[in-house]
């Protein structure tokens, strides 16, 4: 009896493309990920600016109309 020896594939042919999908997908969450945070760190400058605009509306407010 004559043997073959032919080698098997020990993972599936699309497991390549399946985990590119997962890279790409966990790239694209980390780079909304960081722009958030980038866009985070302006809500303190707005939020100080909102308060002031606050102040000087209520102050405006308290003075009789010229």
């Amino acid at each position: 009896m004559k043997t073959i020896v032919q080698p098997v594939r020990l993972t599936p042919a699309n497991a390549e493309g399946e985990s590119r999908l997962i890279k790409s997908t966990a790239l694209m969450a980390f780079r909304f990920l960081r722009t958030t945070i980038e866009a985070a760190k302006t809500v303190p400058g707005i939020v100080a600016e909102a308060a002031s605009d606050v102040r000087e509306a209520w102050e405006e407010s308290s003075r009789p109309n010229a």
